[in-house]
């Protein structure tokens, strides 16, 4: 694809990023505050940031609302990791993670890729809480690849299953099913062990997703809803 004819996304990009953002931080963070939180699983929660590796594993259409919990990390000591597409989508979700002290990592194809992942991985065995979505870079969405179980086993990491929902909400028509709830919203952030069991990878992939799909379902996410999932 020729350069021109990406063009006016590049600039519209450019103009989210170096100007509504900035602008649009501000209000979000406030709407942010008006959640109502839960957060269930604080055992389990103890366990993920005390962890020497641990990986969370959540949906790209998450992201918005797990913003929420993004202090969890820092007031136990840990920094937030997440791995991004390089796409024009992943660097402006990256501009807008460090606003709440998320850090992230552009994932990159070829050769670049592996470079990549060993940051990511290096990172991680270094104390940092990794975060991937395990559907991305272009879906579908609620699916699972296997990148998520190639990083941690490059990182020597647990895997553990984030999950949030909140209602009432609001959801974008976006190949991802991105949602955000609205202020004053009830939000729930879940965590779940995941644990490997005997077989292949792709063993091992059908049953993080079969995991992960479930506790999504648990808490009625619009990734799985069958009305989103028609729009």
């Amino acid at each position: 694809m020729r350069f021109g004819e990406n063009l006016p996304r590049r600039i519209r990009f450019f103009v989210l990023e170096k100007i509504v953002l900035p602008i649009a931080i501000v209000p979000l963070k406030i709407l942010v505050l008006t959640w109502r939180r839960r957060v269930s699983d604080a055992e389990i929660l103890r366990e993920v940031v005390t962890a020497p590796r641990a990986i969370l594993a959540t949906y790209h259409g998450m992201f918005l609302d797990l913003l929420g919990y993004s202090d969890l990390a820092p007031k136990n000591g840990k920094r937030l990791l997440a791995m991004l597409t390089p796409s024009l989508d992943g660097r402006l979700l990256g501009a807008a993670l460090k606003h709440f002290e998320i850090d992230h990592l552009l994932a990159t194809y070829g050769k670049r890729g592996v470079v990549g992942s060993l940051e990511f991985s290096r990172r991680v065995e270094q104390g940092a809480l990794g975060l991937i979505a395990v559907d991305g870079p272009r879906g579908p969405a609620g699916v699972a690849r296997p990148e998520v179980l190639q990083l941690a086993r490059a990182a020597n990491a647990k895997i553990y299953l984030a999950v949030t929902s909140g209602h009432p909400r609001v959801g974008f028509k976006s190949w991802d099913r991105a949602h955000l709830s609205l202020p004053f919203a009830v939000t729930e952030f879940r965590l779940r062990r995941f644990e490997p069991i005997e077989g292949s990878d792709e063993a091992n992939l059908a049953a993080l997703q079969a995991a992960m799909e479930q506790a999504a379902r648990d808490l009625r996410s619009p990734i799985f809803d069958n009305a989103a999932a028609r729009s």
